[in-house]
């Protein structure tokens, strides 16, 4: 069949140096991703430490496909889960549907000023976090030989963007041929994970002590269908409209047949630019899909042809690759790698957390208003962990909704992209090519939010 065996025996000597890739192998791995998924939305239910911190499925699959993969079952036992020799270039492939969706069905809308503070406050979080990354990587590089400077750009994918985010920029560092960045990257979001959940009840308790908070906190924020992962029958809401007729297309492959056709001109876009310019052959194809995305996603938002473009679909084929995107990636991590970079992840993220949950709290307090603590540890969740975690965050001290916390950490996530995004996927490049103009640049935004956030807010703070 040209595929490998899920399970297989180390004894069993390869003919051939790598097998040839086919449907079946392609069919064979996204079965094993499946189980992996399967498996671990049962095992989330069962132990409360999963559910009770919001613990991703995928995450959990990963996990359980590293412990059952050759690097640790395989270690003592001959029969261990076995991916085949492809399952790398599939980041590639799922982050083309990611990217090409992102802008895809959007509308332009205003966003008012409590979501231009917000957005200020977390971009010098986004810019202090990458300063500091690279910081700690130059002082590390003096004396330990294994940490290049460009290793300060990889906390602040994991951190910021959480688990996808770091998939990204670890496969752009992979194809300049660093390949130990992916493993590195995916730690970091781990690790951001634990630190936006646990952390961040640690500031709300403090924060509640100090009197920070509008009402009192409940304890009790765990409902049951976060703990079995299913909605209740009463809060079921369609996850996505049907646009076309059935009769003619499915409504699902209408949305594909959009996605597919960014990804089209996304490559043969690429090609031309590479014969024209050869350099740009290391631009990830995924790089152009979320620029070609962008583009045409903007422009079809201003004519009437958007409502043909269902945003809810699009979310759902980038929700769907991301799972087991995150999943694969974490799954087939190098622990040896892990090992030798134990002391600078763990130093970095030490660091970062720190900054950021100071960034959040001072300046949320300074630019943001009535409200500012619940606006802070929204912004600290979604800077450390993902925008999911900054809701719950939010959740916890605001259950009813009494606030605008949640609609400004979630329009900040947005208009973050714009500059989330280039760093993800160009920035790997830029680092290696030219360190200091990332640095100096970076310098150069986090002063420009610090002035933007002290003229535009700061001092309607103070007046009122």
């Amino acid at each position: 069949t040209g595929s490998r065996r899920i399970w297989s025996r180390t004894s069993v000597k390869k003919e051939r140096g790598m097998d040839d890739m086919t449907l079946t192998t392609v069919l064979i791995d996204i079965s094993a991703v499946s189980v992996l998924l399967f498996l671990a939305f049962l095992i989330r239910q069962k132990i409360p430490f999963f559910y009770k911190y919001y613990i991703p499925t995928s995450l959990i699959a990963g996990i359980l496909g590293l412990l059952l993969g050759p690097q640790v079952l395989g270690q003592f036992s001959p029969v261990h889960l076995q991916f085949s020799e492809w399952i790398s270039q599939w980041t590639n492939f799922l982050f083309a549907f990611i990217f090409a969706t992102s802008f895809l069905g959007t509308s332009t809308g205003k966003f008012g000023r409590d979501v231009l503070s917000t957005t200020c406050v977390t971009g010098v979080v986004f810019m202090a976090q990458v300063l500091v990354g690279l910081g700690i990587a130059f002082l590390l590089s003096t004396f330990m030989d294994n940490v290049p400077y460009a290793m300060g750009l990889l906390p602040v994918s994991g951190f910021y963007g959480g688990h996808g985010s770091a998939g990204i920029m670890g496969g752009c560092f992979a194809t300049e041929g660093w390949e130990e960045a992916m493993g590195i990257a995916l730690t970091y979001a781990t690790i951001g994970m634990f630190v936006a959940v646990i952390g961040g009840m640690w500031i709300i308790n403090w924060g509640a002590k100090k009197g920070y908070t509008r009402q009192k906190m409940d304890s009790s924020y765990v409902e049951k269908k976060d703990i079995t992962g299913i909605l209740p029958a009463e809060q079921r809401k369609p996850a996505a409209m049907g646009i076309s007729n059935p009769s003619v297309i499915d409504p699902m492959a209408f949305q594909m047949m959009i996605v597919g056709t960014i990804i089209a001109v996304s490559h043969f876009l690429r090609e031309a630019i590479i014969k024209v310019f050869p350099f740009w052959e290391r631009i990830p194809l995924y790089t152009m899909c979320l620029i070609m995305g962008a583009i045409i996603g903007v422009a079809i938002s201003k004519t009437k042809y958007n409502q043909y473009i269902d945003r809810g679909s699009m979310k759902r084929i980038s929700g769907v690759a991301l799972e087991y995107a995150i999943a694969m990636n974490v799954a087939t991590i190098k622990l040896s790698v892990l090992a030798s970079y134990l002391v600078p992840i763990l130093l970095t993220s030490a660091a970062i957390t720190a900054v950021t949950a100071v960034i959040c709290i001072v300046l949320a307090k300074k630019w943001y208003g009535k409200d500012w603590f619940e606006m802070a540890m929204g912004a600290y969740g979604q800077c450390t962990g993902s925008l999911a975690t900054g809701l719950l965050l939010i959740k916890v001290l605001d259950p009813n909704g009494d606030t605008l916390a949640a609609e400004s950490v979630s329009g900040s996530s947005t208009l973050g992209s714009f500059w989330q995004q280039p760093y993800n996927t160009i920035g790997p490049m830029m680092i290696l090519a030219s360190p200091v103009l990332v640095t100096l640049g970076t310098a150069g935004f986090l002063a420009a939010f610090l002035v933007a956030g002290t003229l535009l807010f700061g001092r309607t703070v103070k007046k009122s």
